[in-house]
């Protein structure tokens, strides 16, 4: 019986989705579930494990080719372990690989999320016919993924391209890794939600507040893009501090890997122009002339990206198995 089937498993802090898919990237079928904090690493396994069962349960196991895990935090891809994961510290130094192989009898590679979405966008979305290309993602916190010669590059560990925690402000906010000024801190949704409250807190009027429900401590990043979006002038200069710390990292990442594509990803990435505008300038006032030719693009997958990579990822990695 030929194996033409493909495991996905995307795995972050608020939820994991599985999908099964074929050799040509289509997502035959899903299933999302929450993640919990406080849920134990036998739980967890046991609800994917579920989960894999249902999902298969018209093919039967025997034609899975193989098993991608796009997840969310420190993972060494050579040994398959998730060393840990921000939004779940129950999952510190998991055995993912065996622990799923166990399951399915076929193997299972992973890697960062962000890595693979990196390769999703490359092999299926914007980044196609581009063999040199960085991806951002910008959400609750800011990730990335590089690729080098049409290959995702991992570094000597697999963890490479943990591109929010670049420091772009010494003296700037500490970030949620323990540094000071990261990228993350100042250009992701928790940074941009933060300098909302900070600067209403000081006095200073927008009309975040009746979003909020005058609750400061409830404001959000959209709650920021949509008063942005209104013309509300606070947080259109917090869009334009946000996306010039983005333009920052960009310029360099662009010095640093001279790609042909920069793409945004994440859910910040839906604000558009509000973002990637201050990123296009600063690239222009900044970088040097030989790099100011890279395109930057919104993500093509939006929240398929990191599925798609993990395909991209078994068909890669599963040569030898067919």
């Amino acid at each position: 019986m030929s194996r033409d089937f493909i495991l996905v498993l995307d795995l972050g802090g608020t939820q994991f989705r599985l999908a099964l898919a074929n050799r040509d990237g289509k997502l035959l079928s899903r299933y999302a579930a929450s993640t919990y904090a406080a849920e134990s690493q036998r739980r967890l396994i046991e609800r994917i494990n579920k989960a894999i069962r249902e999902l298969t349960s018209d093919i039967g196991l025997e034609q899975v080719l193989g098993m991608g895990v796009a997840a969310a935090g420190l993972v060494n891809p050579g040994t398959g372990v998730l060393l840990s994961s921000p939004n779940l510290p129950k999952l510190r130094n998991v055995p993912l690989k065996a622990l799923l192989e166990r399951e399915i009898e076929a193997p299972v590679w992973l890697t960062n999320d962000a890595s693979l979405a990196a390769l999703g966008e490359h092999r299926f979305g914007a980044g196609r016919g581009f063999s040199h290309l960085v991806y951002i993602t910008v959400s609750t916190g800011i990730g990335g993924g590089v690729i080098i010669d049409n290959g995702l590059f991992l570094g000597s560990q697999g963890y490479a391209a943990e591109i929010g925690h670049m420091v772009i402000d010494p003296d700037g906010p500490r970030c949620a890794c323990g540094n000071i000024g990261c990228l993350e801190a100042l250009a992701s949704g928790s940074a941009i939600a933060r300098m909302a409250s900070e600067e209403m807190s000081k006095g200073k009027a927008s009309i975040i507040t009746g979003l909020a429900d005058d609750d400061l401590s409830q404001v959000t990043a959209e709650m920021v893009a949509r008063a942005a979006q209104s013309g509300d002038p606070l947080t259109l200069e917090i869009m334009e501090r946000a996306g010039t710390s983005l333009g920052i990292g960009v310029v360099n990442l662009l010095h640093l890997f001279d790609p042909e594509l920069v793409i945004i990803g994440g859910g910040v990435s839906r604000c558009g122009e509000l973002i990637l505008a201050p990123v296009r300038r600063v690239i222009a006032e900044r970088a040097m002339s030989g790099f100011k030719g890279a395109k930057v693009v919104i993500s093509a997958l939006a929240d398929d990206s990191g599925l798609l990579g993990a395909v991209a990822w078994v068909l890669d990695k599963g040569t030898s198995f067919l």
